[in-house]
């Protein structure tokens, strides 16, 4: 230890004789080990933050597997026939939950009404997650029943947003969907999940056109499961592939190429909303960054002990083993880094908070929570030491093994290093010239790839044209009928807009990703078994095409006389690969 210390001493000594040269391999390290820092925070809140709740590694997620999307087609969701007959079928779960995740509902009050995110989900969902309102409580056995009495539990954000955090909002009325419902509990701050994201829950209502055969088609549920003690989660894949199956065989019309897997929560999250494959690009590009600035921090290193040849003779000359010489090299590499990586955490403090701020944009990411936390600090220690190595180690060990009546007979400081050095500085220089290379070329590529997706022909002319979303009050207009009226008293309004030459309403916008439905064409023979033809499905006003600038090649557009009382009319785009859209009048 004593010797430890002198060597750090020392070290210290010589970095401040040289300001220069410590200040520029400390910036340099500083910067890739900032980079680094910042892109580690994503995947420490991504896949080393365990989710919140009791144990969720026995947490399974069922979802359905769609035999119509090519994009993760083993996300969907499930049908609460389905759920009905699984929850009571499966031999795998001690209890399971159910979630729908993507509603939307009015919250009224003070002269203001506001859409927000909501869930419906069962009575037991937040004990099968393992997780307890701050306030409050959650819901219990039998408020799920369709009555008078409605019950609803805030989120954390809610109750600070909406109601400014007071303490007395448990038991007080607030006006949902145009109706009283009792606030019962609010869940604390951690409980966020990456894609599910609602700013308040209320209880499943399960109606008896849920129980029926036609409900297969409606697929609007996650399953959530705990897992029985021994059961593997490819058990339950398993199980309920078998479940899935049986379905298929019982309800071949909406069931038809359908089937059901399983995954653990933390492993869904990832997986489910395609982080996992990003995250592996952006760490190995600032790795790559990273490696780039060790490089060249190697070859200061490597000139300075060229320089300091001399010295080093003298020391072995005095009794100095190699061994010591290599370790009071590394000690002033270690030093460096350090310094390097106290820099570079500064740096990722504020690269974090830039990025969390550029993030507000997306709620899942927002709810990703980015922070530096104990696992970005020690992953900025772990490489930072790891960068002491890459860039001493070399550089030490060459200096161990000079010639000590070479370097006592050197007076000039400025000599030729000799042949191994030059190749030595040569790999360096080579291996830097190449990740920088290899940087630039992906870097150029991406930028023609984004330019490339915002030039491209959508089919649409998007100059000019103007977008909005509307959430209509579930409770006011809910059945088609209300919903088209509010459409055709919409549209002359619109109309009057100053400057609107044309305007129409459509269910998505044509660049979106829209729900799909399943297609047969009239005098076609039947697909195989387990093949089904989807469409994207727009639901459009007549004068959509004209609006968004899209050119009929065939037949004609939709027209006024195209209604309910009319016969159903469909207009088709061409197949992008074996995928058709497909819009119908509204």
């Amino acid at each position: 230890m004593r010797t430890a210390i002198q060597d750090l001493r020392y070290g210290l000594r010589q970095l401040v004789k040289n300001p220069g040269f410590t200040a520029i391999a400390v910036i340099t390290l500083a910067l890739g080990i900032g980079i680094n820092a910042t892109m580690f925070s994503l995947v420490s809140a991504v896949l080393l933050r365990r989710p919140p709740g009791s144990d969720p590694d026995r947490l399974a997620v069922v979802s359905g597997i769609d035999p119509g999307n090519a994009y993760q087609p083993d996300t969907a969701t499930i049908s609460i026939p389905n759920y009905l007959a699984w929850r009571d079928a499966n031999h795998v779960f001690t209890e399971m939950a159910a979630a729908d995740e993507y509603r939307r509902s009015s919250l009224t009050g003070q002269n203001e009404s506001e859409s927000l995110r909501s869930a419906a989900v069962s009575a037991n969902y937040f004990e099968v997650m393992g997780v307890a309102a701050q306030m409050g409580r959650t819901f219990v056995s039998g408020e799920e029943q369709s009555g008078p009495d409605h019950v609803v539990v805030l989120s954390q954000t809610l109750w600070k947003r909406r109601f400014g955090s007071d303490p007395s909002i448990v038991g007080r009325t607030i006006r949902l969907n145009r109706e009283n419902y009792n606030v019962i509990g609010v869940m604390p701050a951690s409980f966020r999940l990456i894609g599910f994201l609602p700013e308040l829950w209320t209880p499943l209502v399960i109606a008896p056109d849920d129980r029926t055969a036609a409900a297969h088609k409606d697929r609007p549920l996650y399953l959530f499961g705990r897992m029985k003690p021994g059961v593997t989660i490819e058990q339950v894949r398993s199980e309920f592939a078998t479940l899935a199956h049986r379905a298929e065989q019982e309800f071949p019309e909406s069931e038809k190429g359908w089937s059901a897997t399983a995954r653990t929560l933390p492993d869904f999250l990832v997986y489910g909303f395609g982080i996992r494959a990003g995250l592996a690009v952006m760490m190995t590009t600032v790795g790559f960054v990273l490696l780039i600035a060790c490089a060249n921090v190697s070859g200061l290193l490597l000139a300075r002990a060229a320089a300091r040849k001399k010295e080093l003779a003298i020391r072995l000359s005095l009794g100095a083993s190699s061994l010591r010489i290599i370790r009071q090299l590394l000690t002033e590499g270690l030093v460096i880094a350090l310094l390097g990586g106290s820099l570079g955490l500064l740096l990722a403090y504020r690269g974090i908070a830039v990025m969390r701020a550029a993030m507000r944009f997306n709620d899942a990411f927002d709810a990703l929570g980015l922070r530096p936390d104990g696992n970005v600090i020690l992953f900025t220690v772990g490489i930072s030491v790891a960068c002491a190595l890459m860039c001493a180690l070399v550089p030490a060990l060459r200096a161990s093994r000079a010639d000590i009546t070479t370097g006592l007979k050197d007076e000039s400081r400025s000599a030729s290093s000799g042949r191994s050095h030059t190749r030595l500085r040569t790999v360096l220089v080579t291996g830097e010239i190449a990740l920088a290379l290899f940087l630039l070329v992906g870097t150029g590529l991406l930028f023609v790839s984004i330019f490339r997706l915002e030039h491209q022909n959508l089919g649409f002319q998007s100059e000019h044209l103007l977008t909005a979303g509307i959430t209509l009050d579930g409770a006011k207009y809910k059945d088609a009928d209300h919903q088209a009226a509010f459409v055709r008293d919409l549209l002359p309004r619109l109309q009057q807009i100053p400057g609107a030459q044309s305007v129409a309403v459509t269910s998505d916008l044509p660049a979106s990703g829209p729900g799909t439905v399943t297609v047969r064409m009239q005098g076609q023979p039947e697909l195989p078994a387990g093949q089904v033809l989807t469409a994207a499905d727009f639901v459009v006003t007549p004068d959509f095409f004209r609006t968004t600038g899209m050119t009929v090649l065939r037949g004609r557009s939709f027209t006024e006389q195209d209604n309910a009382a009319a016969p159903r009319v469909v207009s088709a785009r061409p197949p992008v690969g074996a995928r058709l859209s497909a819009s119908s009048t509204m």
